[in-house]
């Protein structure tokens, strides 16, 4: 069975009538008096509610709201236009009327450039990608694409429109088999779905990514990305989106051979799409039960299921073909109402042509109104440059700001932690004082491992803040090597041996002697350092810490490194504040803080460029563990 890219999302619960509530309402105050410009706009809102599960219902509100915003006059004419084209644009292109599409398109491009409105000139692109994608022309649909990606910089350029474009170059690298590329641009996604709390969506490009999984044959990953999208849909009360993960669920038990749950998906799956109309997943679920039941040997069973399924694909082929034809009916209106209107302007234009006889007996007047109106679009044009000098200046002012702003956080992270090295140097110098009025010759023995404690810390944290700023100008480069696990834990627990020795604490490693990660070595030592140097920091004197290091059982191609102390533990509100918390931490004024979190987001930005992941289980007087995944060497 084909099955692509899952993109369903969920809808509002709907009347009696089969349109949602909201909608429903939108189509009663549409029925009343209104002003042009709010009937406009509900016009537009309707074309686009219904765009996507019911194109043929929503082409007449398109064209009804593009022939309105045609009429009005001035600014208010092109900003009701534009919405209106892209909203129309969208019905004809899930109609798969393509041409009509991108013509209606390329007039909206036109609008948005005219109006500097750099989202909706994204919008357009993204869309003309997708028809051309749907044409099979993927060589046009990633030029379009790219010319959208460029524009995404742009001020006014949502996060909804860059995590739309970053989904369809994802479905376009996958229908290339393109997948590590797919892989890239939906984890971009899926990035801003989750920085804009949008949790269907965020659903949708985790259960994409588990496609992509499950076509290189990474099932341990597949199985872990379609249960957080599981659970997202059962929270959000999504019925199609867990019809579609539960189908994605039997697919992955039928690859593990684990048929029971298979079984139980997909009737699962079945009942869900069944109750929410998602005649497609129905189709799907039909498929699987008809090759799992010819599987067993029971061909009445199988041949039940067939005959469901291709009595359903006829259906559906005939809708389809209703919707075409549909569309058709509504171009022909169109084409029928362009006709008419080039009537009207030619007529128009004859009657141009006798008030210009007329004008000639007041050509001083016309020459006055020529003399006033060029002033007036000089003026014009004059206010237009103003406009855009003041917005390019308010962007440069705002990125000063953030300059501004990033380099007193990184101040503030440096001064508050140089306070631990230079407060223990001046503890040293304390202690020789006291060493030698009690002619303590150990303890004056022991000074030296105690300065260099200090200084190996001071070393870290500047370590630490140059490997941030490099990395954050993008110069620092990643050189993926072979290296081997036990040399890098020997190295780390010669490092922190004389600190942890200095507060009775215990430092312990395990790892194979053969296993070997494929990850760039400075940023492998910097990840280690940090994880060994926050255990010890945080920890109470007689304490102990364990680096251990084994494959992942559910991934072959990853190792898994935990770090875990006997130290205070942390609650689950600070846990979750250091794994979603900014790139950049936040400054304290706790007295009682040493640490500010500069070398755990140093290390999760290096765990994430080699691919992997960082996870923090702690509980408040339990410890802490701390888990990063990274390639593993291949033999």
């Amino acid at each position: 069975m084909a099955f692509g890219l899952l993109l369903a999302f969920a809808r509002p619960p709907a009347t009696a009538q089969g349109m949602p509530a909201s909608l429903e309402a939108l189509r009663q105050k549409l029925a009343t008096r209104l002003p042009d410009t709010t009937r406009l706009r509900l016009l537009t809102a309707m074309c686009y509610a219904l765009r996507e599960e019911q194109p043929t219902r929503a082409l007449p509100y398109g064209e009804a709201a593009v022939a309105l915003a045609r009429t009005l006059p001035g600014p208010e004419r092109n900003t009701g236009l534009l919405a209106s084209l892209l909203s129309l644009a969208s019905c004809y292109a899930n109609l798969s009327n393509g041409p009509e599409a991108l013509s209606l398109l390329s007039e909206a491009q036109s609008l948005a450039r005219e109006q500097n409105d750099y989202d909706a000139l994204a919008r357009s692109y993204t869309a003309q990608g997708s028809v051309y994608h749907e044409r099979g022309d993927s060589t046009t649909a990633w030029h379009h694409y790219t010319r959208a990606l460029q524009l995404t910089p742009r001020p006014g350029v949502t996060p909804r429109t860059r995590m739309k474009l970053l989904g369809n170059m994802g479905s376009l690298q996958f229908y290339r088999k393109q997948y590590y590329q797919a892989l890239h641009f939906d984890s971009l996604a899926l990035a801003l779905a989750r920085r804009e709390s949008d949790s269907t969506a965020e659903a949708t490009y985790l259960t994409n990514l588990a496609t992509y999984q499950m076509r290189v044959g990474n099932l341990g990953r597949v199985k872990r990305l379609l249960t957080q999208a599981l659970a997202i849909s059962r929270r959000e009360h999504s019925v199609r989106n867990q019809a579609s993960q539960l189908i994605m669920f039997a697919m992955y038990y039928i690859q593990t051979d684990d048929r029971e749950r298979a079984g139980a998906a997909v009737h699962e799956a079945l009942r869900l799409a069944r109750q929410s109309g998602f005649l497609e997943r129905v189709l799907d679920a039909y498929s699987i039960l008809s090759s799992e039941a010819a599987e067993s040997k029971d061909y009445r069973q199988a041949y039940e299921w067939n005959r469901h399924y291709v009595e359903l694909n006829d259906s559906l082929n005939s809708r389809q073909t209703l919707q075409a034809l549909a569309a058709a009916q509504v171009s022909s209106e169109t084409q029928e109402r362009a006709r008419r209107l080039r009537q009207l302007t030619e007529q128009q234009q004859e009657q141009t042509q006798h008030n210009r006889l007329l004008a000639a007996t007041v050509a001083v007047l016309a020459l006055g109104l020529l003399v006033a109106a060029y002033l007036h679009r000089n003026l014009r044009r004059s206010r237009s440059a103003l406009a855009e000098n003041n917005r390019a200046l308010e962007k440069v002012s705002e990125e000063l700001r953030r300059v501004a702003v990033s380099k007193d956080k990184l101040y503030a992270i440096v001064a508050h932690d140089l306070r631990g090295p230079v407060t223990a140097f001046a503890g040293v110098t304390s202690l020789i004082d006291s060493y030698i009025a009690q002619n303590d010759q150990a303890g004056l023995a022991r000074l030296p491992a105690m300065v260099r404690q200090a200084a190996d810390s001071l070393n870290h944290l500047l370590d630490n803040v140059l490997n941030w700023a490099v990395s954050q100008t993008g110069e620092l480069d990643c050189r993926p090597a072979p290296l081997s696990v036990s040399t890098l834990f020997a190295e780390c627990q010669a490092l922190y041996q004389t600190t942890a020795a200095a507060s009775w604490q215990h430092i312990t490693m395990a790892a194979p002697p053969n296993l070997r990660l494929l990850a760039d070595r400075n940023m492998t030592r910097t990840i280690l350092r940090n994880l060994v140097g926050n255990a010890l920091k945080f920890m109470p004197a007689g304490g102990h810490v364990h680096l251990e290091a084994a494959l992942d059982p559910d991934d072959p191609d990853m190792v898994l490194i935990s770090c875990t102390d006997t130290g205070p533990g942390m609650s689950a509100t600070t846990v979750a504040s250091l794994m979603s918390g900014p790139a950049l931490p936040e400054p304290t004024t706790e007295p009682n803080a040493t640490g500010l979190g500069l070398g755990l987001a140093l290390s999760r930005a290096f765990v994430h460029r080699h691919g992997g992941t960082l996870i923090i289980q702690s509980r408040p007087g339990a410890g802490t563990n701390v888990t990063v995944s990274l390639p593993v060497a291949k033999q």
